[in-house]
């Protein structure tokens, strides 16, 4: 009886595209529930999320019980590592930042046993074996290994040839480390950083090996696909999660009504007050204005509403049902003051 057939890496080998999610939410329910989306595969994240072997060994258990594949990432890819994942039955890992030629090599000696590699034979204890229950695993273990490394910074992409003349199973484009690396953080969309993994993805395939890569913009996407790329991840648990909670939040508070308080200052400069308040907050929020009448409102929902005439400022103040609606009053009255026309400033608020 032979190790399980990956079908993962067979897909992969045949050059089939396989649309994935990243799981990085280090819970065996919420990745239950990913793995009812009918991804093609999930990568549980060792290196970002607060995982240890323990929760993603949970994780991949109950993934492996969905049409979903799971993938777990390392942390960092060291041997005695490697070892523990494999030996837990995970087939299928993806170890970050590999820069060079031979610490790819060392990745793919760390997933082979003896003679070909290092991997410490300890089958009889593992679940990769079902515990001693799969007779020939450890002389079939080897072809059903997924070794997939990422590539993320420039070292990387100097050694892509080195790398993929390895016996790695496929490279995965890592394009946010390679922007930071770039001089561009936080910005994997920048021109230069899309130009770099696209070629990288091009050589990839031209190399005959599977290419990957994680992007949440459906053009990138797209051209990753287009290019050959064989898996794809097109989205991440936690950030789905965050903007949907959110989002449900602002619905459910916009049920309620704004706070909103008005007030009134006496001046005859209340235009001036009221154009250089708008001209200020232009850069930050959405700004209409003229002489007599303004606007302002920031994403935040606080807003605030201004009429002159010749003799007095009418201010109104407004924010969100749990906005902080005295802060709010406070933040206006100060600016107005800092623009004080040679005289004392002040709102009453009590209108």
């Amino acid at each position: 009886m032979p190790a399980p057939s990956n079908t993962f890496k067979a897909a992969l080998r045949a050059g089939t595209p396989l649309i994935g999610c990243w799981v990085g939410l280090a819970n065996a329910y919420t990745a239950e529930i990913a793995a009812t989306a009918q991804f093609d595969w999930l990568l549980v994240d060792g290196e970002h999320a607060p995982n240890d072997l323990r929760s993603i060994l949970e994780q991949v258990r109950v993934i492996e019980g969905s049409g979903s594949t799971p993938v777990a990432r390392l942390p960092i890819g060291e041997t005695w590592m490697i070892k523990q994942y494999l030996d837990a039955g995970v087939q299928n890992i993806l170890v970050p930042m590999v820069e060079s030629g031979d610490q790819a090599r060392e990745l793919v000696r760390a997933v082979q046993y003896p003679p070909r590699g290092v991997r410490g034979v300890g089958s009889a204890l593992a679940r990769a074996s079902r515990f001693a229950a799969i007779p020939d695993y450890l002389k079939t273990a080897d072809e059903q290994i997924c070794l997939l490394v990422q590539v993320e910074n420039r070292l990387g992409l100097e050694a892509l040839d080195d790398i993929l003349a390895t016996e790695v199973d496929g490279v995965f484009v890592g394009p946010s480390d390679l922007a930071a690396d770039m001089g561009h953080i936080g910005d994997a969309g920048h021109p230069d950083v899309i130009e770099a993994v696209l070629d990288a993805i091009q050589r990839i395939v031209a190399a005959g090996k599977p290419a990957g890569i994680l992007s949440l913009d459906p053009v990138m996407q797209r051209k990753c696909l287009d290019l050959g790329a064989t898996f794809v991840a097109t989205d991440i648990d936690v950030t789905l999660f965050a903007k949907a909670i959110r989002a449900a939040a602002a619905d459910g508070l916009s049920l309620l009504p704004d706070q909103v308080a008005s007030g009134t200052a006496q001046t005859g400069a209340a235009s001036k007050y009221l154009q250089q308040l708008c001209k200020h907050w232009s850069h930050k929020a959405q700004v209409t204005f003229d002489d007599t009448r303004g606007s302002v409102s920031f994403p935040d929902g606080n807003r605030v509403t201004l009429s002159a005439s010749d003799t007095s400022l009418t201010v109104t103040a407004a924010t969100r049902a749990r906005g902080d609606l005295d802060r709010w009053q406070q933040v206006i009255e100060a600016h107005l003051v800092r623009f004080a026309f040679r005289e004392a400033f002040r709102i009453d608020w009590s209108g």
